[in-house]
């Protein structure tokens, strides 16, 4: 696998004041700064991958990468924001996590020990290495299948990027066992929200955000 090493210019207090100084604000946020300050090379990485070897080893799941935008990510941190303040030592689960976006936003603001699990192998070392070069030491990424790799226990699941229907059955199984052991928060979207409001097991939290973030976050707690 063909890795990238880290600039000379990461600065973690800069990349933290950023993210405190956006999450005090209503403001747009251009994603593609925020990965500039947060070393996270997205651009860099698709433009080496095998986009129709991704489609024959995962199917459509995978063919293309929309990672989460960080006004979605921004407005699902504030909806978690007593969650995090009455937990302390919470810890995180990101299940499909892309490059990251989601934990490397929460590590800086929240100061959260948290992992991501990310199918695409390629995706989850560039997650990893902008986590390194941010210092981050208690974020960490791993590349594996969400239905197969053994999931880290974990008091917030966070189901970012939207997982087609047929995959949502048994990561709801999975997640069940856990809600039996402990309480648990799920943050979802999209189609996955459906699924969780189905779900007896769970019910759904309060989630104040206008726009385009209100139409799709959905916050739930096992009962």
């Amino acid at each position: 696998m063909n890795t990238i090493e880290s600039g000379p210019g990461v600065d973690r207090e800069a990349a933290r004041r950023l993210v405190l100084a956006l999450d005090r604000t209503d403001a747009p946020i251009d994603d593609a700064a925020l990965d500039a300050v947060l070393d996270l090379r997205i651009a860099t990485v698709e433009g080496r991958l095998d986009t129709l070897g991704l489609l024959d080893r995962h199917g459509v799941q995978r063919f293309s990468q929309g990672d989460l935008a960080y006004e979605v990510v921004r407005a699902f941190y504030r909806a978690l924001g007593p969650e995090v303040e009455a937990r302390p030592g919470l810890r995180l689960l990101d299940l499909g996590s892309g490059y990251g976006r989601f934990g490397l936003y929460g590590a800086l603001r929240h100061d959260l020990t948290a992992h991501g699990l990310e199918l695409v192998p390629e995706r989850a070392a560039e997650a990893a290495r902008a986590a390194r070069a941010l210092g981050l030491a208690r974020l960490t990424f791993a590349a594996g299948d969400l239905l197969t790799a053994a999931w880290p226990a974990a008091d917030v699941y966070c189901m970012m990027n939207a997982v087609l229907p047929g995959l949502l059955p048994p990561v709801l199984a999975r997640l069940e066992q856990e809600a039996r052991r402990r309480r648990i928060v799920i943050a979802s979207v999209s189609t996955s929200n459906r699924a969780f409001a189905r779900a007896a097991w769970l019910r759904g939290l309060p989630v104040a955000a206008e726009g385009l973030a209100g139409r799709e976050l959905g916050l739930w707690e096992s009962v």
